[in-house]
Order: C-alpha cells, then sequence, then structure tokens
C-alpha cells in the first residue's frame, strides 16, 4: 500500500467521525427532551417503589423489615448508578444540554418532594 492512498483512506475516516460527532451534538436538544421525560419516569417509578415497599398489613415482622431494606438499598443504586452514568456518557459525548437536562430532572423533582413533605408534616 502507497502512503498517498493511505492517507486519504484516513483522511476520509477521520472527516466520517467528524460527521458521526456533529449528528450527535445537532441531535443534543432532543435528547435533552426524551433524557427529561425518561428521568422524570423514573424517578416516578423509585417513589412508587418506595411506597409500595412500605405497606404492610399490620406490624412488620424481620423479613418484612429485611424486604423493605432491600428495595431502599436497590432504589439507592439505581439512582446514583443512573445519575453518574448519564452524567458520564452525555460527558463524553459532549452533550451539554442533556447533561443539564439529565441534573435538573433527577436532582429537583426528588428534592421538591422531600420540601414538600418536610414543610407539611
Amino acid at each position: 500500500m502507497d502512503t498517498a492512498s493511505g492517507s486519504a483512506a484516513d483522511a476520509a475516516g477521520e472527516k466520517r467521525g467528524r460527521a458521526w460527532y456533529r449528528r450527535v451534538r445537532r441531535a443534543d436538544s432532543a435528547v435533552a427532551v426524551l433524557v427529561g421525560m425518561g428521568n422524570l419516569l423514573l424517578c416516578w417509578w423509585l417513589l412508587l417503589m418506595d411506597i409500595g415497599s412500605g405497606i404492610t398489613f399490620g406490624a412488620p415482622d424481620a423479613v418484612t423489615q429485611a424486604e423493605t431494606d432491600a428495595t431502599h438499598a436497590l432504589m439507592a443504586r439505581m439512582y446514583v448508578g443512573w445519575l453518574v452514568g448519564g452524567l458520564l456518557v452525555f460527558a463524553l459525548l459532549r452533550m451539554g444540554r442533556s447533561v443539564a437536562s439529565h441534573l435538573f430532572f433527577l436532582v429537583v423533582p426528588p428534592a421538591a418532594l422531600f420540601i414538600y413533605v418536610a414543610a407539611n408534616p
């Protein structure tokens, strides 16, 4: 293989790589909206898991309490994993709007709910 065709192939590959990156960057606004909607659904699902795990009939025994604690630990791992994973992926792709949307929709709704519950005992 001669150097002229090798450098042309490298240039074409590099151009395709930049085109892919440009498409990802152009999709940032649409991805940010989808990320926000998905994060709201995830927060709602985790809230329902929390409510459902706390429902007991009568006094909770040791097994029920252990299941509730396991559910809370699972919810915490899911929440933190989703938050950190999303921030890493969107930051690596340099999708600023998606990072902001991901952070906003995973932090603000639980904080607002916590403030509302704390203010209305």
